[in-house]
C-alpha cells in the first residue's frame, strides 16, 4: 500500500512539473536552435510575423537583442543575411555570424560591446552597448533603402 502511495505521488509531481514546464518548452522548442560560440550562446531568425513575435516574446530572457531592419519607401522591413559582429571592449570579437532573420537573440557576460551590422555594402555600429545581469540591451539597426 505504502509503495502505491509513493508511486502515486511521484506520478502526481511529474505531472505537475510537466504542466508548468510544458509551456517554457514549448515556447523554446518553437525557436530556431541555439549556436555556441566559445562561451557566448546565440539564436537568430524571425523570418515570418508569427516567428517574429516568437523571438520579441524570448527577448527578455537575454542578454542582447539585435534587430536589423531595411527602409523600404516609407515602411521598415524585415531583412535577413546581415553580418553581424559583437566585440568586447578590448576590441576581441565574441560574435561573428551570419543572421538568419531580423534578430538575433545573444547572451553575453556582463560587460561594454560594440555591436557591428553589414548588410551588402553598407556597415552600421553601435558603440557602447552595455550588457547587465538584470536588464535586456537592444541594438537596431536600420539600413537606408537599397542598400548596395
Amino acid at each position: 500500500m505504502k509503495t502505491n502511495r509513493i508511486h502515486a505521488t511521484k506520478g502526481m509531481l511529474a505531472a505537475t512539473f510537466a504542466a508548468i514546464a510544458a509551456p517554457t518548452f514549448a515556447a523554446a522548442a518553437n525557436m530556431p536552435p541555439e549556436h555556441r560560440l566559445g562561451p557566448v550562446a546565440y539564436v537568430s531568425g524571425g523570418i515570418g510575423e508569427t516567428e517574429a513575435r516568437r523571438f520579441e516574446r524570448e527577448m527578455p530572457r537575454h542578454a542582447l537583442a539585435i534587430e536589423v531592419l531595411e527602409h523600404s519607401g516609407r515602411v521598415e522591413e524585415f531583412t535577413a543575411d546581415a553580418g553581424i559582429r559583437v566585440a568586447d571592449r578590448h576590441g576581441r570579437t565574441v560574435l561573428d555570424t551570419i543572421a538568419d532573420g531580423p534578430f538575433v537573440l545573444v547572451d553575453l557576460p556582463p560587460g561594454r560591446y560594440t555591436v557591428i551590422a553589414r548588410l551588402r555594402n553598407r556597415t552600421l555600429r553601435k558603440s557602447p552597448v552595455f550588457i547587465t545581469r538584470d536588464q535586456l540591451a537592444r541594438a537596431t539597426f536600420e539600413f537606408p533603402e537599397n542598400t548596395d
